[in-house]
């Protein structure tokens, strides 16, 4: 009789622990993708995919992963290289279309513009109608960069809503332009190309889109030699805005602000800019190879910086030429904030401005390797614009008033120091 008590004990014992391993089992990474409802490029999209998640991945993801690296690394030689090989021995390959994507923005940022003009072979993605520009920056001389020398320190002004202007000589003659991470190409006034003896390449023009979504006739040319401080850019390819659309009215003070142009990531892309905004200082440098581990700046239709708020990675556009920080609503989730209200605000860019209705969060802090950068009462933006990536917000001039920062897409690097 005790043996069967014993007997039926044990019994009972294994279901209880069978049920306990059961119901407490912690998830693999595959498993755990499943539950959450997440892909894999969504785990991309948000570089979301750890190092236990590598083991659970097929032959064809740890490529793709592999590829994505090389795109934080702003390695835009090897990125082609390898979506190249990779379109052409696997026509079927399940991520052809994110390849493509890839091809194009390399294309884009290293300016092979003869090899991004549509053919039989054309590419399916087109961001800002790069291909019709593309046929008529092929026709100029390649660009070359030039530095006068390694290390110049320039003065720079402010316009009245604070955004930085800078001295640049434009085939040699002096001009005020706007300083502007978040617009791709260089841009000038329809005066600006007169005064400076800028050629119209093609009559066609094409449209770009600003943060207000407006549409802005754009026409392309090219500026023989632009200079800022040390960097000189010889053979540019730039794009000519119409006067009336290169005026910002300002919402504070209802003041027009003329623009003659605007020095944008194609020129920002050659150099190691360092901002110290409240001694009115920029310093640029000509980029050195660095070594660093774990990179936290890249460009892919923009320049993206990456934070952390606690150990949730966060993307962020860095676009001084906004007035101020946003976050979209991407971020919600990633992070349940306990207090929001909801507000009006108007947002002003090239072509005019709109009216947002955005969610406000109180307080938000995010952090750049050590340094914590705290933000009160920012907004949110209604993003729409396809970056792959997953955007949480936008680090506009507020955050350049408020700290000093450096940054240097040569080296994925970005770096800020409080005031």
């Amino acid at each position: 009789m005790k043996r069967i008590f014993l007997y039926i004990a044990t019994i009972f014992v294994l279901i209880f622990l069978f049920f306990c391993s059961t119901v407490n089992k912690i998830p693999s990474p595959k498993e755990k993708l499943a539950i959450d409802s997440l892909s894999f490029l969504e785990m991309v999209k948000t570089l979301s995919v750890t190092p236990e998640d590598l083991k659970f991945l097929d032959k064809s993801e740890k490529k793709f992963w592999e590829v994505v690296q090389l795109i934080l690394k702003s390695d835009f030689s090897l990125v082609e290289q390898k979506c190249r090989e990779i379109l052409v021995s696997d026509v079927s390959n399940r991520f052809r279309f994110e390849y493509l994507k890839f091809l194009t923005y390399s294309l884009f940022y290293q300016s092979k513009w003869a090899e991004l003009i549509p053919s039989q072979n054309t590419f399916y993605y087109d961001p800002d109608s790069v291909f019709l520009l593309a046929k008529v920056f092929a026709k100029v001389e390649p660009q070359s960069v030039v530095f006068s020398k390694n290390v110049d320190t320039i003065e720079f002004e402010t316009a009245p809503n604070g955004a930085i202007i800078l001295k640049v000589f434009v085939n040699g003659k002096q001009r005020n332009f706007w300083f502007d991470t978040g617009t791709n190409y260089t841009i000038v006034s329809s005066k600006t190309a007169e005064d400076c003896n800028l050629p119209i390449l093609s009559k066609e023009t094409s449209k770009a889109v600003t943060h207000t979504e407006y549409k802005v006739d754009v026409r392309p040319t090219f500026i023989q030699s632009l200079r800022l401080g040390n960097l000189e850019i010889l053979n540019h390819p730039s794009l000519v805005v119409d006067d009336y659309n290169l005026k910002l009215r300002l919402i504070a003070s209802n003041v027009p602000v003329e623009i003659y142009g605007i020095v944008g990531w194609k020129t920002i892309q050659n150099a190691k800019f360092t901002i110290n905004y409240q001694k009115r200082i920029m310093i640029i440098e000509k980029p050195e190879k660095e070594f660093r581990n774990y990179p936290n700046f890249f460009w892919f239709g923009v320049p993206i910086v990456i934070g952390k708020f606690k150990n949730q990675q966060l993307l962020f556009i860095l676009d001084i030429g906004a007035e101020k920080s946003y976050l979209t609503q991407n971020i919600f989730k990633k992070i349940d904030f306990q207090k929001v209200y909801e507000q009006t605000k108007q947002i002003g860019s090239v072509g005019g401005w709109k009216f947002n209705p955005t969610v406000v969060i109180p307080y938000f802090e995010v952090y750049f390797d050590s340094v914590k950068i705290s933000f009160k009462d920012i907004g949110t933006i209604d993003f729409k614009k396809d970056y792959f990536f997953e955007i949480d917000g936008i680090f506009g001039l507020d955050l350049v008033k408020n700290s000093k920062i450096s940054f240097d897409i040569s080296n994925s690097n970005f770096k800020v120091q409080k005031n």
